[in-house]
């Protein structure tokens, strides 16, 4: 009779307690294994050494990055947990990742999308270039791309403590695709302030994000298309009457951040909206910078 194969967890058990111990050649040959738990394994191996030191996972960076695009869920979540880490101190090791990442930020399970934009969020700083090929797939993923949705309360109270129950269940994968977006969106915003005409023919598909559910994601697209403006006004034409709905949304800041980009766009059409925000929003810093942009307009007109 065949035994039942166990997975080693005791290597997890030593990578978290005394990382020293840890053969990488024994770590490597888990990746080999066709059983998808032990090579999954082998990533949460390496992310308990990657918390203790990021340099000691640097020799397997490659086959880490081979398991982006696994089938089995867990070893892609890993992977980009690993990576984030790795990221933090070598990012040059990662960037050859980027595509997968990028394509896993599609992946439908929220904690597996956090784990992949954690991993781009830590390459951000140094390559902003390396992402601009991949416009068009991030704004999809704004766009288009899965989000958990909270289910509506029921009206037989019998039903309530299950729905409350439901509700804590599903808040934090809420929150990791919020997280997700918001760091979606801050790769586009740094790639629109070093290479805004990257942006000039794609931003209507940008159009619905400046409705998204969470208002960093709705101010992060606002703000590409302020740099797009700032660099050329004539390129956010077709984006004056999107941002001046925005002049009515619920928060302040994204408020602010649309009548700047109003005030780039040079949109003389905004002139009056402005003037209405500088009489009745409630924030009078925000009234002030409404009044102030609305001057500056009607001047240059």
């Amino acid at each position: 009779m065949v035994q039942p194969r166990k997975v080693p967890h005791h290597l997890i058990e030593t990578a978290q307690s005394d990382p020293d111990e840890i053969d990488l050649d024994e770590i490597e040959e888990l990746f080999d294994d066709e059983w998808e738990e032990i090579r999954n394994t082998g990533l949460k191996v390496l992310a308990g050494l990657a918390l203790d030191d990021p340099e000691r996972v640097t020799p397997l960076v490659d086959r880490v990055i081979d398991c982006l695009d696994e089938s089995y869920g867990p070893a892609r979540s890993h992977a980009g947990l690993v990576l984030s880490l790795v990221a933090s101190d070598r990012p040059d090791l990662v960037e050859p990742a980027i595509p997968q990442l990028v394509a896993n930020l599609d992946d439908p399970t929220p904690m597996y999308q956090y784990r992949a934009a954690r991993a781009i969020a830590m390459q951000l700083e140094s390559t902003p270039e390396a992402f601009v090929e991949h416009i068009d797939s991030l704004v999809d993923v704004l766009a288009e791309g899965p989000e958990p949705t909270m289910p509506e309360p029921p009206d037989d109270p019998e039903l309530k403590e299950h729905y409350q129950k439901l509700r804590e269940r599903r808040e934090p994968d809420m929150l990791r695709s919020a997280a997700s977006n918001e760091i979606v969106a801050n790769v586009l915003v740094e790639i629109a302030k070093a290479e805004p005409e990257a942006f000039a023919d794609r931003l209507p598909k940008f159009f619905p994000v400046l409705s998204a559910r969470t208002a960093p994601t709705r101010g992060g697209a606002v703000e590409v298309i302020r740099y797009v403006a700032e660099a050329d006004p004539a390129a956010v034409t077709d984006a004056v009457d999107p941002l001046i709905d925005v002049l009515e949304d619920d928060t302040t800041f994204v408020r602010a951040r649309a009548i700047r980009a109003l005030g780039y766009a040079e949109a003389a059409e905004a002139i009056e909206p402005l003037r209405s925000v500088a009489e009745s929003d409630h924030d009078e810093d925000l009234r002030e910078l409404a009044a102030e942009t609305a001057d500056w307009l009607e001047a240059n007109a």
